[in-house]
């Protein structure tokens, strides 16, 4: 709870130093609060019921055999009887419950997304990983041409804890904009060169790239006065 509120005041205070509108300021914070008071309240409330019904589940299934293990089979404790039926039926419907409601799912996806959120939030403020200009090649990257970009973003995580959740949304985009696959590991402003001088990658073939071809994509990239240093 602490290191929580710490954190969302440290974001707070950091993006008001952003250079940026006042208007695009208070967008980000009413949607990014919005977000983060959402997504914290269900985490929590699903990393409580997860774990209460794995606890229930593992203390209960090795209580109930340690229990029957020192009954007597000669003697009829009505005591014990209802002990061992009792938690019995609570592991089951603890493990029924999980199942049902995938719990576990839940859990998994809402506090991912909720550390995505955090993550994107001050990847855009330190103008680092996907902000560092991968959108915008050729441009020096500021927090005022990165702000659609990093809104886009935070709809899509949203979008897509919504279709984990409930129902998968599909859009049709012809015109591609963004690599084909999301990854965790931010690209680099050259990314989108090769992306789009060797599509074949792109389409998920791993084959390493014949060192004429590196020779000629080096080549290409020196002739057009490209820096990677100047992009980074």
């Amino acid at each position: 709870m602490l290191s929580d509120k710490h954190e969302r005041e440290n974001i707070k205070n950091a993006l008001q130093l952003v250079n940026i509108s006042d208007s695009q300021k208070r967008v980000i914070d009413l949607r990014l609060e919005s977000l983060l008071d959402t997504y914290s309240y269900r985490s929590k409330c699903y990393s409580i019921t997860f774990f209460s019904l794995r606890i229930m589940v593992t203390v209960g299934s090795l209580i109930v055999p340690a229990l029957l293990s020192i009954q007597s089979p000669t003697s009829t404790n009505i005591q014990l009887y209802w002990t061992v039926w009792a938690i019995s039926l609570c592991v089951t419907i603890s493990n029924g419950c999980m199942t049902l409601l995938k719990v576990d799912k839940k859990y998994y996806n809402l506090n991912t997304s909720y550390q995505h959120f955090i993550s994107e939030t001050w990847q855009f403020i330190e103008l680092s990983g996907k902000y560092s200009g991968y959108y915008t090649p050729g441009q020096q990257p500021t927090h005022e041409n990165q702000y659609v970009y990093f809104c886009s973003i935070l709809e899509k995580i949203q979008m897509k804890t919504i279709e984990d959740e409930f129902y998968k949304i599909t859009e049709h985009n012809p015109v591609k904009t963004t690599p084909t696959t999301d990854s965790l590991i931010p690209p680099t402003p050259l990314q989108i060169v090769v992306d789009q001088k060797y599509p074949t990658l792109v389409n998920g073939e791993t084959s390493p790239l014949p060192t004429t071809t590196i020779r000629k994509f080096s080549e290409s990239v020196e002739g057009s006065g490209t820096n990677v240093n100047d992009k980074e």
